[in-house]
């Protein structure tokens, strides 16, 4: 008989505010210096990963939501091996990751898939969907990480946290999650205390009532700010995703130009992404005087005192970038007084708890959110940070890799920052109908590396960007910049 189990409030949200425009996978594509060996990756996998509960688990839908129920797993159903078409390998790999995110998982199967490329370029490429209904972007990364090693002949796995439920790492992994934002992001009023009282009891019915009501103080922050921008970047998604992610930025390089400027190394990064995206809508025709882009940031929310290495309790909060500052210096200067705002701001008090509380509302109150979330944001924007020494999986060497959260509702963007053994890179994951080459944005990345520092020679070649058609022009409605970011 199999083991039934019932999801928590945040693993629901994430299988209730899926569509078929956006789906809510986490997609990650892995560059392997070597052909990586499907049989050493699948003992990899039996060792590793399926002693994850969740990993073995597909979801069964009810009245009342929905059950992880155990079952065997068939590895040949979840390693797909494929061959990518001739021509240019890079934008071949690109086309066959964005085509994968428009997928859907098998609903029947454990909501995770690998595809194997056995042949890129000299070596191989490893192609991930995780649904986020298993866990949020930061848990999954380090899921991940654990099927790693240091050198190519290590077969001793990372240490696992310990706890409450030695036989259960999962839970280990996902219920700080829920505690967290029990813990954490404090919305006042006894209408928040109510809803956590259910958070605390996951087996209790929800009451919708209590939990609209919850939601509505998180829909206030929202509603009190001015809209975003309209751009070429905010419309309807219409399903179909396209990638691309820029050559590597060396440490070295970021460091010593933060270090020039003044800044940091989380304002070069950012102001060289406005960049490249206010290039973008000035060759899209678009007015960029003015133009703000505010994005949603997945944040950790951990305790003071917890000291959990893989404690992965998240909010959101709001970062806007000065796409239409047209200098890049002027254009580093005020992204890296807004990066000093949000530091000083990261707090639970400004943190949105939206994603512990839609999945448990009636659907048109989500849907609801979902469209403030679209009229006041244009894209989210995630940091994943790995490793700073090269690692090696099954025996092949990881040279380069990206992750995407998915990007929810009507935001057509999501946008990684992926920090991986010495290197930065910078990586789109776009509906085509807001975005349909996204590799016109990462290829500038480079050149506006070198405008911030044009005595230094420090940024990679960029490569051509594919053509692109341009869509029909719009009217854009930019703003003024604000005088503090949210």
């Amino acid at each position: 008989m199999s083991k039934l189990e019932r999801l928590g409030s945040l693993d629901l949200t994430w299988l209730q505010i899926e569509r078929d425009t956006n789906l809510m996978h986490v997609v990650g594509v892995l560059l392997l210096e070597t052909p990586l060996d499907r049989q050493r990756l699948e003992e990899r996998l039996q060792t590793r990963l399926l002693r994850l509960e969740r990993f073995g688990q597909h979801v069964l839908r009810d009245s009342a939501g929905a059950v992880w129920e155990s079952g065997q797993v068939d590895l040949n159903a979840h390693i797909v091996e494929l061959t990518l078409p001739a021509g240019d390998e890079r934008a071949a790999l690109e086309a066959t990751v964005g085509e994968l995110a428009a997928r859907p998982l098998d609903p029947t199967r454990p909501l995770w898939q690998l595809h194997l490329v056995r042949h890129y370029q000299q070596g191989s490429a490893l192609i991930v969907r995780i649904h986020h209904c298993i866990a949020d972007g930061i848990a999954l990364f380090s899921v991940l990480r654990s099927l790693t090693d240091a050198g190519p002949d290590d077969e001793t796995p990372p240490e696992t946290p310990t706890g409450d439920h030695p036989d259960n790492f999962f839970e280990q992994l996902c219920a700080p999650l829920t505690r967290g934002m029990i813990e954490s992001i404090k919305i006042s009023g006894a209408f928040w205390a109510k809803y956590l009282s259910l958070m605390l009891n996951p087996q209790q019915v929800f009451d919708y009532a209590r939990a609209s009501a919850a939601l509505a103080l998180e829909i206030g922050k929202l509603t009190g700010l001015q809209d975003d921008s309209l751009t070429f970047l905010k419309g309807q998604p219409q399903g179909v995703k396209r990638v691309s992610w820029s050559t590597p930025l060396p440490e070295d390089a970021v460091q010593e130009l933060a270090d020039n400027t003044g800044t940091t190394t989380d304002a070069v990064l950012l102001a060289c992404l406005s960049g490249a995206l206010h290039d973008h809508l000035r060759n899209q025709g678009a007015a960029t005087a003015g133009v703000e882009l505010r994005t949603l940031m997945p944040v950790n929310l951990r305790n003071a005192e917890a000291d959990d290495p893989l404690g992965n309790r998240s909010g959101l909060m709001l970062i806007e970038l000065p796409v239409g500052i047209a200098d890049p210096r002027e254009r580093l200067a005020e992204t890296h007084r807004r990066v000093d705002v949000f530091a000083k701001a990261y707090d639970t008090q400004r943190a949105l708890g939206i994603f512990s509380l839609i999945g448990q509302t009636p659907k048109a109150v989500q849907q609801q959110t979902l469209r403030l979330l679209a009229a006041k944001t244009s894209a989210l924007l995630c940091h994943v940070q790995g490793s700073r020494q090269a690692r090696y999986l099954a025996g092949a060497k990881i040279v380069e890799e990206m992750f995407w959260s998915p990007a929810s509702g009507d935001l057509g963007l999501a946008i990684s920052i992926v920090y991986y053994n010495g290197h930065y890179q910078v990586g789109l994951l776009s509906d085509a109908a807001m975005v349909a080459e996204p590799s016109t944005i990462t290829s500038r990345i480079p050149a506006q590396f070198t405008a911030l520092a044009p005595d230094a020679n420090m940024a990679p070649e960029a490569p051509k960007p594919k053509a692109a058609s341009k869509p029909p022009r719009r009217k854009v409605a930019p703003r003024k910049p604000a005088s503090k970011p949210t």
